[in-house]
């Protein structure tokens, strides 16, 4: 089970209780490195590194249609690089304790999946 804890500012869904539980199809981190590469006329290149960021590639499992607008809710409070709470410490692999994270730019996509349930998918940068 992950558990989703953010501040809903939007306000989609009266009443919004502000935390999402569910379980997971896919809860993979991977590493990225940001920085730029610059390659002079002459071949001499200059690198720029920034920093490493920690990204969390999550997919929900299926969920009926009733929850839909509460991930709703969730991907537009958090779309502006707003923190939220991921805690996947249940999950085998997942962390240890609850991260404090950002929704990365245009990242959460919601899919129909068969004919009445659906199904999201997001990357969480830790912050």
């Amino acid at each position: 089970m992950a558990e989703i804890s953010y501040t809903a500012t939007r306000e989609l869904v009266s009443g919004s209780p502000e935390q999402i539980i569910t379980d997971l199809v896919k809860c993979d981190r991977t590493h990225r490195s940001e920085g730029k590469d610059h390659t002079a006329l002459s071949g001499f290149t200059e690198s720029v590194f920034y920093r490493i960021e920690n990204e969390w590639q999550i997919t929900s499992l299926p969920f009926d249609p009733d929850q839909l607008p509460y991930w709703r809710e969730f991907a537009a409070s958090c779309a502006n690089g707003e923190y939220f709470t991921l805690d996947i410490s249940d999950i085998a692999g997942g962390a240890s304790a609850p991260l404090t994270c950002q929704l990365k730019r245009n990242s959460f996509k919601e899919s129909r999946y068969e004919h009445f349930w659906f199904q999201v998918s997001f990357t969480a940068v830790e912050a």
